[in-house]
Order: structure tokens, then C-alpha cells, then sequence
């Protein structure tokens, strides 16, 4: 059987020809590029030119013409006043009118009463103020006071005779030196038997430490000394 076969055709490449559809293809790119990049210039020109470009105007200054009128002249001064006439007689005198009656069948009116005003009445003056009361020492601080030998010294004849014991209190005034002063007698028990002489007696031997003041000592204050008198014993 006879061999039927054809040879296969070779081809060979050609490079001036193989990249001409190519070549067709990169120049309708770069037209259809060339137009759309032309077209953005124009619309950016436009832009520019109609928002974006300054406009400057121009402004003349036109003159004006001005021309001075005088002043008119001032009016001429008014005319002097004419002298009074010389000889001038002096003007009558003015004459009152007199008072005119009053018809005599009117009867005046009563005059109006008029109440009387009263007079205010001055507030009462305000009443004096207080006088301060006196500090009242309850601890006092005693530098002396009478013992037991003063205590029998100045017990009274009268109660001793009677072996009668008793009470005092007194209130006295207190120096700025500590010393008493201005003693009373608040109450005793018994009354008869001279316990509350006995307590003024011996009021001179107290002496306590007063009360001071921004360090200087003060008096005035008063204090309330009980004392209690036992019968001697007898030897």
C-alpha cells in the first residue's frame, strides 16, 4: 500500500510580521488614551478659567469739580435806639383799690373749728442696765485661816457657859491683797447665842489667794464661809 502521507509545512517565525496585529492594537489604545486625557485638559481649563481664576477689577477714581461760593456779605447793625424825651412827665401813681363791704344782709360763716393736735408723747427713757453681779468664788484657796486655838479664843461666854456648840455662815468681799471685807451674816444656828459675832470676829483672820486678771490680781469677788463651833472640852 503506497505510503499517502504529506509532509507538514513548517513555519518559520518572522519577526517583522508576527506582531503587526499587535501594533494595531497598542495605536487604537493610545488614541482612545490621547482623547480622554485631551478631554480631562479641556474640562480642567474650563474649571479654571470660571471658578478658579481671579478676576481683578479695575476702579478709576472720577474727579470732582468743586467751586467756592463766597459768603454774602453780614447784614448792616440795627439803628441806635432815639433818646428818650427830656421833660417827661413821671407816671401816676398806683391807687389800691379799697377793700370792698360786704353786703349787710349776708351773715358771715362760722369759723371752722380746728381740733387740737396732740402732742406726742416721748417713749419712757429705758431702764438702766443691771449692775453686774459679782463673781462668787465656791473653792476658795485659802493661804490662812483660823485653827482650832482661834476657834476656842473666839468661842462666845455665852454658849461656853451653856457647853453650846453651833453653826455660822458669812458672806464676805475678797481684796485684790486676799484680805475680807464688807462681812454679813447669811445665817446662824442658834440665833442667841452669838455665833455670828464670834464668825465677823474672826473674819481678819482669813487670807486667801485671789483671782487674777491677764496676771495682775483683781478683788470684788465674794465668798461663803461656813464655820462650825464645838464646845470646848473640858480638862
Amino acid at each position: 500500500m503506497p505510503d499517502t502521507q504529506q509532509p507538514t509545512e513548517v513555519r518559520h517565525y518572522d519577526p517583522l510580521t508576527a506582531d503587526r496585529p499587535l501594533r494595531g492594537a497598542n495605536r487604537g489604545r493610545v488614541v482612545a488614551i490621547s482623547v480622554v486625557v485631551a478631554l480631562h485638559a479641556a474640562i480642567g481649563y474650563y474649571l479654571w478659567k470660571t471658578k478658579i481664576e481671579v478676576k481683578f477689577q479695575e476702579y478709576q477714581d472720577q474727579a470732582v469739580k468743586v467751586s467756592l461760593l463766597k459768603p454774602p456779605p453780614p447784614p448792616p447793625p440795627p439803628p441806635p435806639p432815639p433818646p428818650p424825651p427830656k421833660n417827661m412827665p413821671p407816671p401816676p401813681p398806683v391807687q389800691p383799690r379799697p377793700p370792698l363791704a360786704p353786703p349787710p344782709n349776708i351773715i358771715p360763716p362760722p369759723p371752722l373749728p380746728i381740733p387740737p393736735v396732740p402732742r406726742p408723747v416721748p417713749p419712757p427713757p429705758p431702764a438702766p442696765p443691771p449692775p453686774p453681779r459679782a463673781a462668787v468664788i465656791t473653792n476658795p484657796d485659802w493661804i490662812r485661816r483660823p485653827d482650832a486655838d482661834d476657834l476656842t479664843r473666839y468661842y462666845p461666854d455665852r454658849a461656853s457657859r451653856l457647853n453650846k456648840g453651833g453653826h455660822a455662815r458669812m458672806s464676805c468681799t475678797v481684796t485684790a491683797s486676799g484680805t475680807l471685807t464688807n462681812c454679813s451674816i447669811v445665817s446662824e444656828d442658834p440665833a442667841d447665842l452669838g455665833f455670828g459675832q464670834a464668825a465677823l470676829d474672826m473674819a481678819k483672820l482669813f487670807k486667801m489667794r485671789p483671782q487674777t486678771r491677764d496676771g495682775a490680781a483683781v478683788g470684788g469677788a465674794s465668798v461663803l464661809i461656813p464655820l462650825t463651833f464645838n464646845p470646848p472640852a473640858d480638862e
